[in-house]
């Protein structure tokens, strides 16, 4: 993918702004009723239901949280699209990080001084495209990462 044009980080910046306003509303909605639901009597209510409404508050709770990263996601994206992120929108910094090392090893591969064995000649370092592909932002706007990053970074937090 290339940077995205004016037209298409308008129409991004849109798209997020709905998502942010929809998921805040919904946060404040879930809030109220996880308050709610514990703000009710427990004396009136039969063992089996105090369980029910702890395991429904619990499970709202963690619907919550889930929202409030979306929603911090999404506010960083924002941030990004008006320059004020750590990298562009639309790019992958792991990506950035893989350009910079393969550029970093192409330019010490020509500065080698006397190796004791002939060294085969290094192949051209694959270009890496730092761009999230259009697809994916159309889809989740917000990401932070390209698919392969992102399949990474899941797989390294399942097994923390």
């Amino acid at each position: 993918m290339t940077k995205p044009t004016k037209a298409d980080l308008q129409k991004y910046k849109s798209i997020l702004q709905r998502q942010l306003a929809s998921l805040k509303g919904d946060v404040g909605s879930m809030r109220d009723e996880a308050l709610r639901a514990s703000e009710q009597d427990a004396s009136v209510d039969h063992l089996a239901d105090q369980g029910t409404d702890n395991y429904d508050q619990g499970f709202m709770l963690g619907l919550i949280e889930n929202e409030e990263e979306t929603i911090k996601l999404i506010e960083e994206a924002l941030d990004r699209i008006a320059g004020k992120g750590d990298w562009d929108f639309g790019v992958c910094p792991l990506c950035v990080e893989e350009a910079e090392g393969s550029k970093k090893l192409a330019k010490d591969g020509k500065k080698g001084g006397k190796a004791a064995k002939p060294v085969k000649p290094a192949k051209p370092a694959k270009s890496v495209d730092v761009w999230i592909p259009k697809a994916r932002l159309d889809y989740l706007p917000w990401a932070r990462y390209c698919v392969r990053h992102q399949e990474s970074e899941e797989r390294n937090r399942e097994t923390a």
